[in-house]
């Protein structure tokens, strides 16, 4: 054992409820978990996520839901695994205190145990996503029982669901870590190697809602790991039978096979289209307003943020480079629906993997004659 690891078991975390002492904003766009490794963030509305889930459903003609909660059980198992955080133990879960104060700092809301008998039942209160607080329940009592469990939720009382679990005689072996090729190192964390975001507060508008809920400008938060979103992915792929949905052709990624790239066709549809419906004013005078555009729009949620923007056409194409992107297509369709936005007609996007950067091409999808 190291001496750091020595001295960490000797004093231990504190996990402190409010998140402005956990998620910290980086200078290249992205937001770390400071008590997870530095794992990378998405800082999103629950409606949001709610919204672009539906939607991703749509496009696929996939129901998403017990994947997701599959998802977020191995990605919480791993995380549980990292050993930062005090491990949930026994069968009440409010002795859980440490592991109560990591929910409320995510945003996910408060559970109570209702029952332990033959049936556990968790009451799970004010959940920030059902699938997501379901899995993660589940991962937590198998944890903190040592058994495998069968999990299904339900909509319980007008303000959560009940999650039941029964007990699995079944040997499942461990998740294994994900492969994230976009991001410079190939790892999901980049700890000590980014500077951290000092000319821009983005906590100013904050306020906790209490009940394991907070909210920014008055929408209700939740933090999700990019090693979920990667796992729920992994989930859903072997399911996408290549689906064409209206604007499916307006996206194209450089190296991805049919099925990876119709599910990303679906994410960045379901992005772009949330963004457009918010109704954002958009103004694009000069290339340069393109990396205040992603600030905005991308590092503000930890999507990422941009490095460079250049002209291709004269009808608003540009090229632009990420300093580094959370997950390419959630943020390219949001920059898409940018573009949208600023120049009133539909585009398209093209993202390519040059020398360690991702590049990101948006113009008009249709020709227009000079």
């Amino acid at each position: 054992m190291g001496l750091f690891e020595s001295l960490r078991r000797l004093l231990p975390i504190r996990v402190s409820s409010n998140p402005k002492s956990r998620w910290q904003f980086l200078d290249d766009g992205m937001c770390i978990d400071t008590l997870r490794d530095s794992e990378l963030a998405w800082r999103v509305g629950a409606n949001r996520f709610e919204s672009l889930l539906q939607s991703v459903e749509k496009r696929t003609e996939n129901s998403l839901g017990r994947r997701l909660a599959h998802a977020a059980l191995e990605h919480e198992e791993r995380f549980i695994g990292l050993g930062e955080i005090t491990r949930p133990s026994g069968r009440n879960p409010s002795s859980w205190s440490e592991y109560i104060s990591d929910w409320e700092s995510r945003g996910l809301g408060r559970f109570r145990l209702l029952d332990d008998e033959q049936d556990i039942r968790i009451l799970a209160e004010g959940p920030a996503s059902g699938p997501i607080c379901a899995g993660v329940i589940a991962a937590a009592w198998e944890c903190s029982t040592g058994r495998r469990h069968r999990f299904t939720w339900s909509d319980g009382a007008s303000d959560g669901l009940v999650v039941s679990l029964i007990e699995q005689h079944t040997d499942v072996p461990g998740p294994k870590p994900m492969s994230v090729p976009w991001i410079s190192s190939g790892t999901t964390h980049l700890p000590g190697l980014r500077g951290t975001l000092e000319d821009l507060d983005y906590w100013v508008d904050y306020r906790s809602d209490g009940g394991g809920t907070w909210s920014i400008m008055g929408e209700r938060r939740l933090m999700i790991h990019l090693d979920l979103i990667t796992r729920f992915e992994e989930y859903c792929i072997p399911y996408i039978e290549g689906n064409r949905f209206l604007r499916s052709e307006d996206y194209e990624w450089d190296g991805l096979d049919d099925k990876r790239s119709a599910w990303w066709d679906a994410t960045a549809d379901s992005a772009r289209d949330g963004f457009v419906s918010e109704g954002h004013h958009i103004l694009v005078r000069d290339d340069s307003d393109w990396i205040s555009i992603a600030r905005r729009h991308l590092s503000s949620h930890g999507l990422g943020g941009l490095s460079r923007a250049e002209k291709i056409d004269d009808h608003g194409g540009i090229l632009l480079t990420f300093s580094e992107v959370f997950h390419p297509a959630i943020s390219s369709g949001i920059l898409l629906g940018c573009w949208e936005r600023a120049y009133g007609r539909n585009g398209r996007a093209k993202l390519s993997f040059k020398s360690g950067k991702s590049t990101l091409e948006l113009r008009s999808s249709r020709a227009i004659a000079d």
